[in-house]
């Protein structure tokens, strides 16, 4: 296979964030900490923006006392792929998650979704961690998704994915994170989905976020992408405000997301 590279940049700022996305990147991985955000991406060298890619890297320079050097990783890769790389990976962290929590009194954690119907998953209610139930109706509701289309869904199935993907987006690298992957598609229902699930004060954090988007009134994807791709600090710093308020709440998403399943478990058809 043609050599590709992964590419990871440290402590990015919207200035050179939008830049790579005006080049047509597309990042895989965006994370936060304290000190900054730091984003990744593939990109094979002969792939027609391979040049101008070359040309954003040699034009970084050093920032909050991060020399140039450190701030680019390029890293040459043959097989597998880097999503392959992940996938792996978190599957042995996933292996690893699961023996730990079977050495641990209480539920046990579901391995994964296997063709189970919905009163077959909600009998393992107190034998199961409610949280790997929620997961599992998230991958049932996703593959029937896959198998007969989005139109397929029910509303209430809509908020069983929407609600996931924002708290597993938040989880991992904050507001901006849920902004820029594919849940960006829930956007519009998000706050419905959380107040329906009776996490209001997530919903009432996720709906100053959307404000801060600076798109209201236009929440498709083409919006969205544009308003991400607009260099704006005040954004930055109001979606870091509204992770910490999400981070801080101490909501329970999954036990209220697993209620709101089995209230409405006839509209939820596996």
């Amino acid at each position: 296979m043609e050599p590709f590279r992964h590419i990871t940049v440290l402590l990015i700022s919207e200035q050179e964030k939008a830049s790579f996305l005006d080049a047509g990147v597309v990042f895989t991985t965006v994370t936060h900490t304290w000190r900054g955000e730091s984003v990744g991406f593939d990109i094979g060298e002969g792939d027609p923006r391979w040049e101008r890619v070359v040309s954003l890297m040699a034009s970084i320079k050093g920032r909050a006392g991060m020399p140039k050097k450190y701030r680019v990783q390029n890293v040459l890769m043959t097989a597998p792929t880097w999503d392959e790389h992940m996938q792996q990976f978190r599957q042995q962290l996933k292996e690893r998650l699961t023996a730990f929590l079977k050495s641990q009194s209480g539920p046990e954690w579901l391995d994964s979704y296997s063709g189970q119907s919905v009163d077959e998953l909600l009998s393992l209610e107190g034998t199961c961690r409610c949280d790997s139930l929620v997961l599992a109706f998230e991958e049932a509701i996703g593959r029937k998704s896959q198998r007969n289309g989005a139109k397929s869904l029910t509303v209430e199935e809509r908020v069983v994915l929407a609600v996931e993907a924002l708290e597993r987006e938040v989880n991992n690298g904050g507001y901006d994170q849920f902004f820029i992957n594919s849940s960006r598609e829930f956007a519009p229902t998000i706050v419905d989905a959380l107040q329906r699930t009776g996490c209001k004060k997530t919903a009432t954090i996720t709906q100053k976020a959307i404000k801060a988007l600076g798109a209201e009134d236009d929440l498709t994807t083409e919006a969205i992408d544009a308003a991400m791709a607009r260099d704006n600090g005040q954004r930055t710093a109001k979606f870091h405000q509204c992770d910490d308020s999400y981070y801080k709440s101490g909501e329970p998403i999954a036990e209220r997301l697993f209620t709101f399943i089995k209230a409405n478990k006839t509209d939820i058809r596996l």
